[in-house]
């Protein structure tokens, strides 16, 4: 399931960005947020760097002891949880509908 938002910038906002930067913030790191998504790290940064893009601000402050979140990566990551958390009511509301006979 793709989900993209065209935005005047020519950005596109895609739940693949949306997961791996929620991971990145829980877990305090691009290569540890990598492992659990089951993709690179170059691929969880890109996904980072794409979606700092589309936001046109910097999310996360890097440093050698791991990521956090800017003030701006804060508001993101709420919004970002509260878009996975609406796709996994989406995807449950559907389940009812294959149960139905």
């Amino acid at each position: 399931m793709s989900l993209n938002l065209q935005e005047k910038n020519g950005c596109r906002l895609k739940m693949s960005q949306i997961e791996a930067f929620c991971t990145v913030i829980q877990t305090g790191s691009i290569s540890e947020a990598a492992r659990l998504c089951h993709i690179t790290q170059p691929a969880v940064s890109m996904q980072v760097r794409d979606l700092e893009q589309y936001c046109q601000q910097r999310l996360l402050k890097r440093s050698n002891k791991g990521v956090t979140p800017t003030p701006a990566g804060l508001v993101v990551y709420e919004y970002c949880r509260k878009i996975m958390h609406l796709r996994q009511d989406l995807h449950l509301e559907l389940k009812k509908f294959k149960q139905t006979p």
